[in-house]
């Protein structure tokens, strides 16, 4: 059997050899596709499992002296670029090294990443290399670095100098263990997701071309069972054929992708590039697309045959399944409500919202989405066929209704793609937009930095001073308000605010700012008429969260208190320096980080403590970036997926319609004899293809619009800024390209049409 459908298949005339070429090249966009999102998963998960050597503690008390070393960790940042920078000074001959460097730099060296050198060699240095002391000696090597654009230095020190510096401590080992940040698991779910949303329209592919010509195939099983064949000898001639087109196109896919490799190590999907030689499958992943990807062609092939019964005589008896019921669409009415119910009740709050019923909500409707396709599509049809005007829409509408679970099928990948794609593309500008004001009122390009311990006048002077040396830099100082009573907790039971901790007793105010510095920044707002200075309330002003930040602007306005301003006898808790370029603000940065108000050497200012620990001089505007770069990628992400699903959505329509164009050839060919119009002919086909592809578009991206507005509106009342509650550019460009592909792909295969129903080559086999 084995031979005879090698034979089939590969000498069983054109039409068999186009089957082959067709179902091979299906396989070989999926398998290359897979392999894809498997390299890029397997790219995440060896860099986010790298060792943390960031991570290193302070060592014990029994460690040996001649093992230690001076440990000092901080980050900056470049044009909204992290830099992580880190000062050692051996203490003894046998001090742990650094990943990457097979050496600690003497006093007076650093390393660089290959991307920091780089940026050093073509950055004036008082932009940024005045930042690093010593001159550079060496590049830190991959087994060090995160990515290849990875910003880091090692600068070297004298113990006594280090030991100077705030926060220093003693390390003896240096920490191995991977470092797991907040966003990890989200990532690790995304591309899990991801290969979900991608596999589950490749397989319908797969699936699709393998039963191509079913019908035509059938007829061949039936005759072979005439002959004395047994049903198991027709299956393992079916299993033949499809394994035969499956690993010819795993082949083809697998040379695809090693084409592409170099492209994908490219992309920054997750907001940066992987190493290139961490993009790759690994062997497993060849071995199952090799292995699994001819087995479930395989099983397809013979799924393909449930619905006919072939009997010793030769007679292949089909059975019409019964149209899908109503029910079908229940978990999408149910799953509705239960999402925006919670979601309604708690717009002006929705931090507050309970999760549990929100994602059983959404998980219902991904659920009716799916398996009431095929109810909808009927329905769809029934509502052409009672408004038809045409003997084309009246064609198309019978066989949709006689078969809409096969019609939805080849596009039932596309509605979660296009669910979640929308759903995104509506709340992710809206979330920037909340974050990153346009406003002229915006903070965005100013710098800013707290202090504790606050800096004294003398050092606050000479800071300020040497920030106002720098054209078109403008500092503003707050100052710290002498009388200022802390702030209280919340009555019980009280919401506490928008970060749900601390409020500030609105009878007092923690600093003092002046009316000349107000005026230039104008979305700090306005001074009393008159007045030096303002108390203030700088409560949120400094949070991680920008939302936050302008919901508590303006600081100060006509009816705020007065205060004399004295800076001789007023310490400075935090600075905002407004720059009118990136130039200048580089500099203002790079006199933040190394200015000290503790430490000089040589004459200079130094070393900050905060910088010291977990903060860095940085914009409102890196701020708002940094909490937008995860859902910038995940949007990127998101629309890379659904391009890609509609254009899977299409192959599988193509194939599809081929498919059944050949099974046709016969009432096709006698109706274009009787009479019928070619024309005609062709809108049946694009009707029958072009109704559950645009309905299914449609359905699921009002679906993803349904769950999405609520959350907008949600921002729009706390953010003046947010006012664009339909998808970006980016999304109509996505789907309108998807989809004009997938048209394209379906009018590819109508040539073929016109090839089998020619009137001059009328003749059945």
């Amino acid at each position: 059997m084995i031979r005879l459908g090698l034979r089939l298949t590969l000498r069983g005339g054109r039409e068999a050899f186009v089957r082959l070429v067709i179902t091979a090249l299906a396989v070989a966009l999926g398998v290359a596709v897979l392999l894809s999102v498997l390299a890029e998963f397997h790219a995440f998960q060896v860099t986010s499992k790298r060792p943390s050597w960031e991570s290193t503690q302070a060592a014990g008390s029994s460690a040996p002296a001649s093992h230690e070393e001076l440990w000092n960790y901080s980050e900056t940042m470049y044009r909204g670029r992290f830099i992580e920078i880190l000062r050692v000074a051996a203490l003894g001959t046998h001090a742990p090294v650094v990943p990457g460097l097979s050496h600690l730099p003497a006093a007076g060296e650093f390393a660089a990443s290959p991307a920091l050198a780089q940026l050093l060699r073509t950055v004036p240095a008082d932009q940024l290399g005045d930042r690093f002391p010593g001159t550079l000696r060496g590049e830190i090597g991959q087994a060090a670095l995160s990515n290849p654009d990875e910003l880091v230095a090692v600068v070297g020190y004298t113990p006594s100098r280090l030991a100077a510096l705030p926060d220093t401590i003693k390390v003896d080992h240096i920490a191995t263990a991977p470092q797991t940040q907040g966003t990890t698991n989200i990532y690790r779910i995304a591309f899990a997701l991801g290969a979900i949303a991608v596999l589950f329209p490749l397989l319908i592919l797969i699936g699709t071309a393998t039963r191509l010509s079913a019908a035509r195939r059938e007829e061949r099983y039936a005759s072979i069972r005439l002959v004395g064949g047994t049903p198991g000898q027709v299956g393992a001639i079916a299993s033949v054929e499809a394994l035969a087109g499956a690993i010819l196109g795993t082949l083809l896919g697998i040379g695809v992708f090693m084409l592409l490799r170099p492209a994908i190590a490219n992309l920054a999907l997750s907001g940066a590039r992987f190493f290139p030689s961490y993009v790759t499958p690994t062997i497993l992943g060849y071995l199952g697309m090799i292995v699994l990807v001819p087995v479930a062609a395989a099983i397809a092939s013979l799924v393909s045959l449930r619905r006919v019964r072939i009997s010793p005589l030769g007679v292949a008896r089909k059975t019409t399944a019964p149209p899908p019921r109503a029910w079908r669409v229940v978990p999408l009415l149910v799953g509705l409500p239960l999402f925006l119910a919670p979601v309604l009740s708690h717009a002006k709050h929705p931090e507050s919202i309970q999760g549990g019923p929100v994602f059983l909500g959404l998980l219902l409707i991904m659920i009716g989405l799916i398996v009431g396709g095929p109810w909808l599509t009927f329905r769809g049809a029934r509502a052409l066929a009672r408004w038809s005007r045409g003997s084309a829409s009246l064609l198309a509408s019978r066989r949709l209704e006689d078969n809409p679970k096969g019609a939805f099928r080849s596009v039932s990948g596309l509605v979660l793609a296009v669910f979640v794609g929308t759903g995104i593309a509506i709340l992710a500008p809206a979330l920037t937009l909340a974050q990153s004001p346009t406003t002229a009122n915006s903070l965005t390009n100013v710098l800013r930095q707290q202090y504790g311990p606050q800096l004294s006048p003398e050092k606050a002077a000479e800071l300020i001073g040497e920030l106002q040396a720098v054209p078109g830099a403008h500092v503003v100082p707050l100052y710290a308000n002498p009388s200022f009573g802390g702030f209280v907790e919340p009555a019980p039971g009280g919401s506490g605010g928008p970060t749900q901790g601390s409020v500030p007793r609105r009878s007092n105010y923690d600093s003092i700012i002046g009316c000349a510095e107000i005026r230039a920044l104008p979305a700090l707002g306005r001074c009393p008429s008159g007045a030096s200075g303002a108390l203030v309330n700088t409560f949120n002003l400094f949070t991680d969260n920008p939302i936050y930040v302008y919901r508590n602007l303006p600081l100060a306005g006509p009816g705020s208190p007065t205060a004399s301003l004295d800076p001789a006898h007023l310490s400075v808790s935090a600075l905002m320096v407004a720059a009118n370029d990136d130039a200048t603000l580089e500099r203002a940065r790079t006199i933040l980080t190394r200015f000290d108000s503790t430490v000089s050497i040589g004459g200079k200012a130094d070393l900050t403590a905060w910088q010291m620990g977990t903060l860095e001089p940085e914009t409102f505007g890196e701020v708002a970036q940094i909490r937008d770069n995860d859902t910038n990628n995940v949007e990127r992400v998101i629309l890379a997926l659904l391009g890609l699903t509609l254009l899977v959505a299409g192959c599988s329509l193509a194939v599809s319609v081929g498919g059944s164009l050949v099974e046709r050839k016969r009432p096709f060919t006698l109706l274009r004899v009787s009479g019928t119009p070619e024309s005609s002919l062709r809108r049946v086909v694009i009707l029958e293809a072009g109704l559950p592809l645009m309905g299914a578009a449609v359905i699921a991206a009002l679906a993803g619009a349904v769950i999405a507005r609520p959350f907008v509106e949600s921002l729009a009342s706390t953010s003046p800024s947010v006012h664009v509650p339909y998808p970006g550019p980016i999304y109509f460009v996505t789907m309108g390209a998807g989809l004009v592909a997938c048209l394209a792909v379906l009018l590819a295969t109508l040539p073929l049409l016109s090839r089998i129903t020619r009137p001059d080559a009328v003749r059945f086999e």
